[in-house]
């Protein structure tokens, strides 16, 4: 079982890091301009991840989260899928596995991705999905919307998925969540492409 889920968690590291690859070009999100320790972007220089994903030693400081439940907040509660394949790697989770702690500063690339299972509603033809992150620095935590969207449920089951792209600057203890909605009806089953967050150190500052 150890196996499959380390083959499972390379499959989905090396998806990840083609996407990094092909996408951050056009990266044009705007997050947390207003947020100490982060900074807004409107591009990703493509030879500098190319070059992040090629060299021969990378940063501890990158991690494969999967979603497994959520809380009575609505926060997601993670798995590392790496934790216990190498002696060094160290989990980035807080004791309760919904907040990631950061223990190097530097630039961040992170990637969310949400599949939902929704099913059509008494009186309502639609379902709001939002992806909600929670950041905190220095004491301060602030609630930024990251990802939104509207689904039309017609039908008795109905999969949808919602992703963002973001680039933090962040300092040690900086703390990142994740809330989600309907958190009832995200799709925790483990697969290659589930509800999981990756979180990669792009460089040491900007």
């Amino acid at each position: 079982m150890d196996t499959a889920r380390a083959a499972r968690a390379h499959i989905i590291w090396t998806s990840i890091a083609l996407v990094f690859i092909l996408i951050a070009s056009c990266l044009t999100y705007v997050f947390m301009s207003k947020v100490h320790g982060c900074q807004a972007i409107s591009t990703v220089n493509v030879s500098a991840i190319e070059s992040m994903f090629s060299r021969k030693s990378f940063s501890r400081e990158q991690w494969l989260l999967t979603a497994r439940d959520y809380n009575t907040n609505n926060y997601l509660i993670w798995e590392d899928e790496w934790r216990g394949y190498t002696d060094l790697h160290e989990s980035i989770l807080d004791q309760s596995n919904v907040s990631m702690v950061i223990q190097e500063k530097g630039v961040y690339l992170v990637y969310i991705q949400i599949n939902f299972q929704l099913h059509p509603q008494k009186d309502k033809t639609s379902t709001e999905l939002k992806i909600l992150v929670d950041f905190g620095f220095d004491g301060k935590k602030e609630l930024y919307s990251a990802a939104h969207d509207t689904q039309n449920v017609s039908v008795p089951y109905h999969e949808a998925k919602l992703n963002t792209f973001l680039l933090m600057k962040m300092q040690p203890t900086s703390q990142l969540s994740v809330k989600v909605f309907p958190s009832e009806c995200v799709n925790y089953t483990p697969r290659p492409f589930s509800s999981f967050i990756t979180i990669v150190k792009w460089a040491d500052n900007w």
